[in-house]
Formats: structure tokens, C-alpha cells, sequence
């Protein structure tokens, strides 16, 4: 636009310059053509005074250099130099113009300076009796036109601007109308993209960005009608399957007591693996029930006051066993000075139990394991740090997704087995206790877990606890 605009300009400022020269040249050529009319005028009554008056007129024009009027034998009978009249003229501009039949228009230097001479026969009865001579300065001419586009310039300049300012106002608000629906539409695609199926565009315009934007709230409805669907689906096949995995425990820990009559070895063996096996399925059905109450948002919480440290020596107990087959140190730095946590004891068990369990799958043998927590203003940091094998920069934002697990290096294949469902089930239980979750790591230098409770939101519950 501005190039466009400059273009314009220029054009105008060339184009009024060529105007105001042609009309100078014009203006040149009928005071030469006046200056004729006045010689045949004087000629035919023999006044000469008549050229001699306008020669002193048109004297005060800037760019005239001379004007005269000579008779057929080259001797001048009027010159705006008085001193020149009655002589005769040698110059060779002057002896062209003399033999010329029509106007004449003529160049010469003069002074450093170029000169431009234009002759017209006079004629009385068709028969040539003088010539009129007018010469003027290229560079005075040049110098009246630059004045005369002075104004021209600062008008065809605010004209310009004005323009400029104008394109500039246009294209940023036409820039405006079409980038707002583009972002809306990048930033609903990333909305749907981290599962939020519910989001839509509102976008009303009837082009082709608010098809777009129809087709994409279409494609939203869908993917959020398929969702529920899958949630659905999933919610009523853990309950359906719950019923009768439940039977089938029972049955087997009743064919393990013997209740049903005598067991062999290889009898119990197997049952032991059903058993083991069933409780694995249980399992992997309670993280699907979490997931599904943590997605439609209807966890309940049983808060009470628990102290942490507690939790983090019961943690130490539970997992004591795993610990010392691979001989991780279980570290818990934890101050008695701590404020009481009021939260779900159950939920509080089943994040720690899902960190703890991830931290020692990859952890290798040797390593340590801290359990440390700290106040940060009105905030309860809670920590879980590891020496293990790390998580890849690429997989570090993904941890927290469904079904989402790190790929395990070679060693530790055997005993990273899991449903991918723990760090969800962690991330909707901290945050439905207003916290927030988030995991810092290196590859090779271990994962730190980090979870932060707000002492606020704790008091404020307790306080709704005790009114009700």
C-alpha cells in the first residue's frame, strides 16, 4: 500500500509538473504570437511606439531574456534593450529566424545558461515585413515552475498522507477481521486437541471462515457426542464386569481355604494365578471407574485433618518390600512443624501409592527415593524425588494423559508393566483438592514429582465441614 500510495504521488507531482510546463511554453508562444500581431499593427501605421509599449510590459516577466522586432533586412525596430534599437543583428538565431515561413522555435547556451528563441514572420497582405523575436531563460522557466508546484507539493504530500493513513487504517482493520476468526479457529482446534470437546467457535459471518467455523462446531458436537459415548460405555462395562469379578474372587480365595474340599500343589498354584490375575483386572476396572468420575467431574471428597508425615511413613510400610528387593533407600524429610493437611485420606493414599509405585518401577537398584514437603507461603509443597531413569523432554507434557506411559530403558522393561491410567487418576485427585501437580526431570538424573495444596482452600472446607 505504501508503494502503491508513493506511486500514485509521484505520479500526480510528474504529471502536474508536465501540465505547468506546457503551460508556460503556451503562455511563451502566444505572447510571441501577440508580440507579431502588435509588430503588423505598428508596421502598418508606421508607430513603432505601439511595440516599444509592449515590449515594456511584458519586460517584467522573469524567465525573458529579449523580446525584439526586426525588419526583413535584420535591423531592429524594437528591443526591450533600447540601446539595441535601429542596429542590425549578426546572430546566426536571429538570421534563421529571418528565413523562416512559419514560427520557429530555437535553442541556444548563453551564460551557462540554455536560451530558447521563437520567431514569427509578421505579414501585411501576405508579404513579410518584419519577424518578431522573443527569447527566454530555460533555468528562470524551470525556477517559475518549481514555485508554481510548491503549493502543488504540499497538497499532493497531504494528499498522499492522508491516503497513507487511510490504507494503513483499512488494512489493519480488514487485517483484524480476517486474522480474528484464524486465531479463533487455531485456538478451538487446540482446545478440542487437549479434550475439550465442549469448546465452540462463535464466528457469524456468512463467508467462508464462518463455514469453516459451522463445519467445525459440527465436527466438535460429533467428537464430544462420541466421547460421552466412549465414557458411557466404558462406565457400564466396568460396573457390568465388577459384579461377577467379584463372585469370582470370592469363589477362588473359598477353593483357597480349602472350604470346597482337599487342593493339591499344582491345583492351588493355579488358582493362586487366577487369583492374582483377578486382582490385577480389579485393579485396572477401579483406575477406569477414577478416570471416568474424574472426567465427568463427580469425585467425592471425605476430607479430614491428616497429618502428612503419617502418610509418608504408612507409604514407607507399603512399600517396603519393593524397596528392598531392588535396596532403594526410602528417605522422608518432613518437618513436625507442618500445618495439618484437610483432604480425602483415600484419595491422598492413592496419589502417593500411584508416585511411589512409578518411582520405584524406574528407579534402578541402589537408588533413593525422598518423601519431602515444605510450607511456601500459603502452600503445602509436597515433593517425591527419585534417582532413576528419568522422563524424555518429548514425554515430559504427555505424562498426565490417559493411557500416556514413558517408554522404559533396557533393564527395567520386565517391571514397567501398567495400564497408564496412574498420573491421570493423580492430576484429577490433586486437583479436585485445588492443587496442582507437575513432574520436573532429566534423562539419567530422575523425576521429581510436585504437588502443591493451597492452606486456604484447606481452611475454607474445614470451615464448611464444622458449620455443617
Amino acid at each position: 500500500m505504501l508503494g502503491v500510495v508513493s506511486s500514485v504521488g509521484f505520479s500526480l507531482y510528474l504529471a502536474e509538473r508536465h501540465y505547468l510546463t506546457q503551460r508556460v511554453q503556451q503562455s511563451q508562444m502566444e505572447i510571441v504570437q501577440f508580440l507579431a500581431e502588435i509588430g503588423r499593427e505598428a508596421v502598418s501605421t508606421k508607430n513603432n511606439m505601439l511595440i516599444s509599449s509592449y515590449l515594456t510590459l511584458i519586460q517584467r516577466s522573469k524567465a525573458l531574456s529579449y523580446a525584439m522586432v526586426i525588419d526583413h533586412e535584420g535591423r531592429i525596430l524594437a528591443h526591450t534593450n533600447p540601446i539595441l534599437t535601429g542596429k542590425k543583428s549578426a546572430d546566426t538565431t536571429i538570421l534563421k529566424a529571418l528565413e523562416a515561413n512559419s514560427l520557429l522555435r530555437q535553442t541556444s547556451e548563453s551564460a551557462g545558461d540554455i536560451l530558447v528563441d521563437l520567431s514569427l514572420p509578421i505579414l501585411l497582405h501576405k508579404k513579410r515585413v518584419a519577424t518578431a523575436c522573443v527569447g527566454y531563460s530555460r533555468n528562470a522557466t524551470m525556477q517559475i515552475v518549481d514555485q508554481t508546484l510548491l503549493a502543488a507539493r504540499r497538497r499532493i504530500a497531504l494528499a498522499t498522507a492522508l491516503s497513507l493513513f487511510m490504507g494503513i487504517v483499512f488494512a489493519v482493520l480488514l487485517a483484524y477481521l480476517m486474522a480474528r476468526p484464524i486465531k479463533l479457529l487455531s485456538d478451538g482446534a487446540q482446545e478440542i486437541g487437549e479434550g475439550y470437546l465442549d469448546h465452540r467457535i462463535e464466528i457469524t459471518s456468512r463467508d467462508e471462515l464462518g463455514e469453516l467455523a459451522h463445519e467445525f462446531n459440527i465436527m466438535a458436537a460429533k467428537l464430544q457426542e462420541l466421547d460421552q459415548l466412549k465414557q458411557d460405555f466404558v462406565s457400564n462395562v466396568t460396573h457390568e464386569l465388577r459384579s461377577p469379578l467379584t463372585s469370582l474372587r470370592g469363589y477362588v480365595e473359598l477353593l483357597l481355604r480349602k472350604g470346597a474340599g482337599p487342593l493339591n500343589e499344582e491345583q492351588e498354584e493355579h488358582l493362586l494365578v487366577i487369583k492374582n490375575n483377578a486382582m490385577r483386572l480389579a485393579r485396572f476396572i477401579d483406575n477406569l471407574l477414577d478416570v471416568a468420575k474424574i472426567e465427568s467431574e463427580k469425585i467425592e471428597l471425605h476430607p479430614e485433618d491428616i497429618p502428612l508425615k503419617s502418610i509418608a511413613k504408612e507409604m514407607a510400610i507399603i512399600f517396603r518390600p519393593q524397596a528392598h528387593e531392588k535396596k532403594i533407600n526410602f528417605v522422608i524429610d518432613i518437618p513436625d512443624s507442618l500445618p495439618m493437611l484437610f483432604v480425602d485420606a483415600d484419595k491422598m493414599l492413592e496419589i502417593f501409592t500411584n508416585l511411589i509405585s512409578n518411582a520405584l518401577k524406574f528407579t534402578p537398584e541402589n537408588g533413593q527415593i525422598t518423601f519431602s514437603a515444605k510450607k511456601e507461603n500459603n502452600m503445602i509443597h509436597i515433593m517425591i524425588q527419585d534417582t532413576g531413569i528419568g522422563i524424555p523432554p518429548s514425554a515430559l507434557k504427555n505424562v498426565f494423559n490417559k493411557f500416556e506411559q514413558v517408554k522404559p530403558t533396557q533393564g527395567l522393561v520386565r517391571k514397567t508393566k501398567g495400564t497408564g491410567l496412574g498420573l491421570t487418576i493423580v492430576k484429577g485427585f490433586v486437583e479436585a483438592h485445588d492443587g496442582q501437580v507437575w513432574m520436573e526431570s532429566e534423562v539419567d538424573k530422575g523425576a521429581t514429582a510436585h504437588i502443591t495444596l493451597p492452606l486456604t482452600s484447606m481452611q475454607e472446607k474445614r470451615a464448611e465441614t464444622e458449620n455443617s
